[in-house]
C-alpha cells in the first residue's frame, strides 16, 4: 500500500468532511484529484480494506441498550449455540476466546424490549447455558482508529475521556423522519461525488438538510463519528486481545484514563463484576501486529497502571462481525434507504 493510501486511511477514520463534495476535501494537499481519491477508496473497498464509511451512531441516545455477553458454551456446542446467538439481529460481534466463558458477543436491544429479557432467551434456546451479562458502566475511550501511518502519533486531545455514564440522555425524537434518516445513513456512503446529495435525494430531502442534520446529530452525541471502518487484518493488525482487570473501584477513573493514553486501546471500559465465576471489572481492547506485541502492550500497561494481575483474552474464531443495523423492525417510508 502506497503512502497515499494510507494517509486517505488516516484520514477517513478521523475526521471524514461532513460537506458536498468530501471526497474532494479528502484529497486536500495530496496531489490528487476528486476523481483519483474515489477510485482509490474504490479499490481499497473493492480489496477490503474498508469494510464500510457511515454514520456511527450512540446506541443509548437512540434508546437502544447494549452490553457485552459472555457464555459458557460446550465445545461440541459451539457452532450450535453460535447460529442461535448470531440469529438475533441485534448482535453485532460474537467471537470464541479461551476459558469457560468462551463465547463473547455484543448485542443491542431496541426500545420496548428488555436486555436482560432478549439475552434469558437466547440462552434458553441454547439449551439454559450461563451467561454473563455485562454491560458498559463507564466509557474511558471508545476510537477503533488504527496506526495506518505507522509512525504512532495518537495525539490523546483527540479522544478525550469520557468519564459519564454510558447511558446519555440525548433528546432524539424516534419520528418515522428521523427513523427513515438514521437507517439510510448508517449504511454505506456512495462513492460518487456528492453522496450526501444521493442519499437526501432518496429521503426526499435537500443536500443542505441532511447535511445539517449530520452535523447536528455529532454535536449532540447522536452521532458518535462519521467515518470508515477497517477490515484490522487487511492492513496489518492481525492481532487483538481483550485485556480485563479486577480494579479497585476507588482507583477506577484515574486507571480508566491512564489506559485510555495509549494508542494500542481502542476500547476502554468498566464493567460489572461477577464474582466467582469473573472477577474482572475493568477492559481494555488491544490491536497489534501480533500476538507477542500485543503481550508487551497489556505489559506495558500493567506497569503504567500498577495493576499486574490480569488476563489476555485473544479472539480464536469470529462467528459474527457486522455493523449493527438499528431500528431493524422500522419500515424505511423514503424510497432508496
Amino acid at each position: 500500500m502506497d503512502s497515499t493510501n494510507r494517509v486517505i486511511l488516516d484520514r477517513v477514520q478521523r475526521s471524514f468532511p461532513i460537506v458536498s463534495h468530501p471526497y474532494r476535501a479528502l484529497a486536500q494537499g495530496l496531489d490528487i484529484s476528486e476523481g483519483e481519491t474515489l477510485e482509490r477508496l474504490g479499490s481499497l473497498k473493492n480489496d477490503g480494506v474498508i469494510r464500510q464509511i457511515s454514520a456511527i451512531f450512540n446506541t443509548g441516545a437512540l434508546g437502544y441498550r447494549s452490553s457485552l455477553v459472555a457464555m459458557a458454551v460446550p465445545p461440541e456446542e459451539l457452532e450450535r449455540v453460535a447460529s442461535i446467538v448470531n440469529s438475533y439481529p441485534g448482535v453485532s460481534h460474537n467471537y470464541l476466546r479461551p476459558g469457560d466463558f468462551n463465547m463473547w458477543f455484543t448485542i443491542a436491544a431496541p426500545p420496548g424490549q428488555s436486555l436482560d429479557g432478549v439475552v434469558d432467551g437466547l440462552a434458553a434456546r441454547a439449551g439454559g447455558l450461563p451467561a454473563l451479562v455485562l454491560p458498559a458502566l463507564k466509557k474511558y475511550k471508545l476510537a477503533v482508529v488504527l496506526d495506518v501511518l505507522g509512525e504512532g502519533d495518537w495525539d490523546p486531545a483527540e479522544e478525550k475521556p469520557v468519564l459519564a455514564p454510558t447511558e446519555i440522555r440525548v433528546c432524539f425524537v424516534p419520528t418515522p423522519d428521523n427513523i427513515a434518516i438514521v437507517k439510510c445513513i448508517q449504511e454505506d456512503l456512495p462513492l460518487v461525488q456528492r453522496p450526501f446529495a444521493v442519499w437526501a435525494d432518496s429521503l426526499k430531502m435537500s443536500e443542505s438538510e441532511l447535511l445539517d442534520i449530520v452535523s447536528a446529530w455529532m454535536g449532540q452525541g447522536v452521532i458518535r463519528r462519521f467515518a470508515a471502518v477497517l477490515n484490522h487484518r487487511q492492513v496489518g493488525f492481525r492481532a487483538n486481545g481483550m485485556v480485563v482487570w479486577n480494579c479497585p473501584e476507588e482507583r477506577m477513573d484515574d486507571i480508566g484514563a491512564i489506559l485510555a493514553t495509549y494508542p494500542e486501546v481502542s476500547h476502554c471500559y468498566s464493567r460489572p463484576a461477577c464474582p466467582p465465576q469473573w472477577p474482572y471489572n475493568l477492559y481494555a481492547m488491544i490491536h497489534t501486529r501480533s500476538a507477542e506485541q500485543c503481550e508487551q502492550v497489556a505489559n506495558r500497561l500493567a506497569g503504567a497502571t500498577g495493576l499486574g494481575n490480569f488476563r489476555i483474552l485473544f479472539s480464536t474464531k469470529e462467528y459474527k462481525k457486522i455493523r449493527l443495523k438499528l431500528f431493524w423492525n422500522e419500515r424505511c417510508q423514503p424510497t432508496g434507504c
